[in-house]
Order: structure tokens, then sequence, then C-alpha cells
């Protein structure tokens, strides 16, 4: 049987049983305390990534609508520069085609005037080198005026070409004033890399430390106790 149980072994397993107890107790309250600082990192971090998250797809939809806004400027700058380019050929052609018809009818009358010139010369009965001569002239002057008709034609119608190619240069220019926008690379952020919480066989080796230091605060306790303590 075992002897009986003297006061200084009752303070020892009192004191061993109570410094066990706040050993787990601070064990298990330090590994809660860690797993809670885990979990609010986590819930942090997480809410970090979202957010950046957010912004990049903002960023993205605002790089895609002025990509869209760019190309439909584009569109209406060329749609613009088309129709004043075909406004102006048709300018052009309008005057140079009114051009040639003023210069055919001038030539109809030249030609009527020259005909009736010669015709009343003939018709006056005359004879001889100076009717010759007359009726030569009328024909010379009616060549030289329809000599300095077709320069002029074509005169215009040079003018006209080199307009219309600057008419192209310039609604090449217009279009060429509008580029296509180029979209700025937007990226994605990393994604957080989630911190662990503490493992269990840490609380478990503090525990058993707990448990070896009580057992050893109780012996000490017993040691030093007064040696009445220790008399049944």
């Amino acid at each position: 049987m075992c002897g009986p149980i003297t006061p200084a072994i009752a303070v020892a397993i009192g004191t061993a049983v109570v410094s066990t107890g706040l050993g787990i107790g601070q064990s298990v309250m330090a590994y809660q305390q860690q797993e809670q600082a885990a979990a609010f990192s986590n819930a942090q971090a997480q809410q970090s990534y979202q957010f950046q998250l957010q912004q990049s797809n903002s960023a993205r939809m605002f790089e895609n609508l002025k990509k869209d806004q760019q190309e439909e400027m584009m569109r209406i700058n060329r749609l613009m520069a088309d129709n004043a380019y075909a406004n102006d050929v048709a300018a052009l052609n309008a005057r140079l085609t009114q051009e040639f018809a003023a210069a055919s009818q001038e030539q109809q009358k030249g030609a009527i005037a020259g005909a009736k010139a010669r015709g009343e010369v003939v018709a006056s009965g005359r004879l001889g080198n100076t009717v010759d001569n007359l009726v030569a002239d009328f024909y010379r002057q009616q060549a030289q005026f329809d000599y300095s008709t077709s320069q002029n034609l074509a005169f215009a119608g040079t003018q006209t070409q080199l307009q219309k190619q600057g008419a192209a240069a310039q609604r090449a220019s217009r279009i060429g004033s509008q580029q296509p926008y180029i979209m700025q690379p937007v990226l994605d952020p990393l994604e957080p890399i989630r911190q662990s919480g503490p493992g269990a066989g840490g609380a478990i080796l503090g525990s058993l430390g707990a448990v070896v230091s009580g057992v050893g605060t109780g012996f000490s306790t017993y040691k030093n106790a007064p040696e009445s303590w220790k008399k049944g």
C-alpha cells in the first residue's frame, strides 16, 4: 500500500496540476492566436487581390472602350473624307464639262461666222487673187481660233487632273489624321499565396512541454517544502 499523502505531496501535486493546466492553456491560446492571425492575413490578402482584380478588369474595359471609340472616329472621318473627295471631283468634272461646252459653242459660232464671210465674198462675184486671198485668210483665222481653243481646253484638262490629284492627297491626309488606338496592356494581379496556420503538432508539443514543466514544478515544490510537511 502507498504511504499517507503528506502536506508536501499534496502541495506538490496541486502545484504540478496548476502549472500544467496553465501551460496547456497558454499553448492552446497561442495556437488559436496564430490560427486567427493566419486567417486574418489570408482574408486581407484575398480582399486586396479581389480589389486589384476589379481594377484590372475596369482598366481593360476602359481600354476596349477607347479602342472602339477610335475605330468609330476613324470610320466617320474616312466617310467624310470620301464624301468630300467625291464632291471635289464632281465639281471639277462639271467645270471642265462646262468649259468644253463653251469652247464648242465658240467654235461653232466662229465656223458659222467664217462660212458666212466666205459666202459673202464669193457671192460678191469678184474674181482674182484678192478673193482667193480673202478666203484663205478666213480659213487661216478659223484654224488659229480652233488651235487656241484646243490649247486652252488641253490646259484646262491638265489643270483639272492636277486638282484631282490634290483632292486625292487631301483625302489621304484626312484619313491619315486619325490613327488606330494602341491598347495599353493590363496585367491581372498575382493571386496571393495562402498563409498556412500553425500545425497541430506544435500545440501537442507545447502541451507535453507544459506537462513536463508542471511535473518539474511539482518536484521542485516538494523538494523545497519544509521537512515538517513531508512527515505523515
